[in-house]
């Protein structure tokens, strides 16, 4: 309570879905992962080698491009991201 009037927390925010679409081999969908992890941020890794929807879906993205790695940061979709890209997007989006 506070001033006479009782205090309820704010409503919980939403949460931002975090996904990384790329290959095991790939060396940029590799950067992509360890920048995040070391960001502290959760995000699903969809590998598009294993993973037909997931390529299908980056091919949607891309207009036709099988381009990775191909990060979905909320509404955001970064293709072949460079990092201070990675960076702004979790910005707009409150991870960060």
């Amino acid at each position: 309570m506070v001033d006479g009037h009782d205090v309820t927390d704010p409503p919980a925010s939403h949460k931002v879905n975090v996904a990384v679409y790329g290959t095991r081999w790939c060396a940029a969908t590799q950067f992509v992962r360890r920048y995040l992890d070391r960001a502290e941020i959760s995000y699903d890794f969809r590998d598009m080698d294993a993973d037909a929807e997931a390529a299908s879906q980056v091919r949607w993205w891309t207009g036709g491009n099988l381009s990775h790695p191909t990060v979905q940061i909320g509404g955001d979709i970064l293709v072949e991201p460079m990092s201070y890209e990675l960076q702004a997007a979790l910005e707009r989006n409150g991870l960060v």
